[in-house]
């Protein structure tokens, strides 16, 4: 991969509704023969799945570049809003909705100051976000609430720490300076984190409970970058890493807590970029990648992690995808 990342998902029952299981027209899937395999393609010609919610990610030319944006995408309404542009906050990015859908918590700098702090704003508020971290003089980075909400673990100087929405940190879950220890996310029933640890080829994926304890490796294959983990449900969770030692485009896998099986997703493709991922639904992950046809570098897409079939966001809305990169992506049914 050749970008940096610094980085609730939701159980549906119905056949209908947020990132439903199934559309009524099935989708007829173009493939595409690659050296990898046969991949799915991008065609009009695919009914693209019926879709409820919002989706927040941010947009910018290049890791800490000036006019990085944050978005909000209303699946409902199809409106598209740049919520970040009266904010006075520097590079606002990674943010992830509150359980209930109506708060976002993500990573920024107030302008000006070269510090990254942790915001917390109610969705369509007209105040500006909180700093929940300001003034500390520390690298606060890496929000993710609870699955109830009350708190947010995140990354603080290399740990993992816990706090309040009030700003208050109730745990210091790693206290390690000379291991990197960042991107954590809740398991199911908030008894502990993934996380990734480490950078480059030493990066790999590690689960720990909330006092510290019981630290167990997720993903830790010798050599290839493994990062970003997010749960999906209790028994799995999605996260990127390199294709190989020695190709590192990369891929998104899907990892189960019960066992060692980590398994490829159909619609990757090791000529391209495919990061990011965050669930949708039962079916479906939305994630950034750098495949053939894109607006930019990064564009956002809906895939099926069964079939593989693979649609542009732009098919939702134009606006979404744009000349720059579209990352981060977290959505909400709500």
């Amino acid at each position: 991969m050749k970008r940096i990342v610094i980085l609730t998902l939701v159980s549906l029952t119905g056949m209908l509704g947020s990132c439903q299981k199934d559309f009524k027209n099935k989708a007829v899937v173009e493939a595409v023969q690659s050296p990898t395999g046969t991949h799915p393609k991008t065609n009009a010609i695919q009914a693209k799945p019926s879709i409820t919610g919002k989706l927040v990610y941010h947009s910018y030319s290049c890791y800490a570049c000036a006019g990085t944006k944050m978005y909000i995408y209303n699946f409902n309404t199809n409106t598209l809003t740049w919520v970040s542009q009266n904010w006075n906050i520097d590079y606002p990015m990674n943010a992830h909705f509150s359980p209930d859908g109506t708060k976002i918590v993500f990573m920024g700098q107030p302008a000006g100051s070269g510090d990254w702090d942790i915001y917390l704003w109610t969705i369509g508020s007209a105040s500006a976000p909180t700093n929940l971290t300001a003034g500390d003089n520390l690298r606060d980075e890496d929000p993710k609430f609870s699955p109830n909400g009350y708190r947010i673990a995140f990354k603080q100087a290399g740990d993992l720490k816990l706090m309040e929405l009030t700003g208050n940190i109730t745990n210091v879950v790693t206290n390690t300076p000379a291991i990197e220890e960042g991107m954590p996310y809740y398991n199911d029933d908030a008894t502990a984190l993934l996380y990734a640890q480490g950078a480059g080829s030493s990066s790999d994926i590690y689960k720990i409970n909330l006092d510290g304890t019981n630290k167990t490796a997720l993903a830790n294959v010798s050599g290839v970058q493994e990062y970003y983990p997010i749960k999906r449900d209790a028994s799995t969770f999605l996260y990127s890493r390199w294709y190989s030692s020695t190709d590192h485009h990369d891929q998104v896998y899907m990892g189960y807590f019960a066992n060692s099986t980590r398994t490829r997703l159909p619609f990757n493709n090791n000529n391209a970029e495919y990061a990011d991922a965050y669930p949708c639904g039962t079916n479906y992950v939305i994630l950034s990648s750098t495949r053939s046809g894109t607006a930019g570098g990064y564009d956002l897409y809906i895939a099926n992690i069964t079939s593989g079939a693979i649609w542009s966001l732009s098919g939702y809305n134009a606006g979404i995808n744009s000349s720059v990169d579209e990352l981060g992506s977290s959505y909400t049914p709500n």
